[in-house]
């Protein structure tokens, strides 16, 4: 079977407006090429003046992986729950507050909105990407139509494009053995949920993570201290990874369910 990596991109006067991207093969080119440009041209964000597809054969074959457990957190979250989770995976409470408060503000230059996520690591929380406007860009990735089926089924009416494609890039950068964890806030002003994973736990969905209508937002991914940072940024940007099977999808009332889960 040919595979190829579709990936789409939009903007208006230079502003990111939104992307998206799979693995697929050749039979499906058509039909997700056309679903990619109506995507752009829906988005809430507004209607963009440029559009990018990019199509690519893969060269190698793609790295098949379970998708993470997503553990859904009914209740609002707070920066008390963000420090809970940011201690799971060992990393210093307050540190993990402060960047959460940068990506509100604007993690890139003059409080501008990172284009990718910012790298840190562990113990001091020192930012080690290379470029702070451009930060790092997972790509290359997809999901196989059964596995997104279920996914469609256990999550149900919380079932979105966002949810799909942050769990399929999450799973991705948390395979990394040099990555401990991930927060996330959308920069879409009109999409207020967000989410942190934790190594051998898995994905946190965060209702409430930012204010309705910030148009900030915005990754860090925590990493070892030992970390090869080049090598890192090589498998985010280039092996192709494709989610062959999604695992679990359970609703959580309280973050004290996490803390005590029995695959921590």
């Amino acid at each position: 079977m040919e595979l190829f990596s579709v990936k789409m991109r939009s903007s208006r006067e230079e502003e990111h407006i939104s992307g998206a991207e799979t693995i697929v093969d050749r039979a499906e080119l058509v039909e997700v090429v056309g679903s990619f440009v109506k995507r752009a041209l829906n988005h809430t964000k507004g209607e963009p003046d440029f559009i990018n597809v990019k199509i690519e054969k893969l060269k190698e074959k793609p790295l098949e992986l379970v998708a993470l457990p997503v553990y859904d957190l009914m209740t609002p979250v707070d920066e008390e729950t963000l420090r809970k989770l940011f201690g799971l995976m060992g990393f210093p409470n307050e540190r993990g507050i402060e960047l959460y408060r940068e990506i509100l503000r604007g993690a890139a230059p003059g409080g501008k909105v990172m284009r990718g996520a910012m790298l840190v690591k562990l113990p001091f929380g020192e930012r080690v990407e290379p470029d702070r406007e451009r930060g790092v860009r997972v790509s290359t990735v997809g999901i196989v139509k059964e596995a997104e089926e279920r996914l469609k089924k256990l999550a149900g009416d919380r079932y979105t494009e966002n949810l799909r494609d942050a769990l399929v890039l999450a799973t991705k950068v948390l395979n990394h053995p040099a990555v401990l964890g991930e927060l996330c806030v959308s920069d879409d002003p009109n999409y207020t949920i967000g989410y942190v994973t934790v190594k051998g736990l898995g994905y946190v969905r965060l209702r409430g993570i930012k204010e309705k209508g910030l148009r900030k937002g915005g990754r860090v991914f925590f990493l070892k201290e030992n970390c090869d940072v080049e090598e890192l940024i090589n498998y985010l940007e280039k092996k192709p990874v494709i989610i062959k099977e999604v695992s679990s999808y359970s609703s959580v009332v309280d973050v004290r369910e996490l803390l005590s889960s029995p695959m921590r």
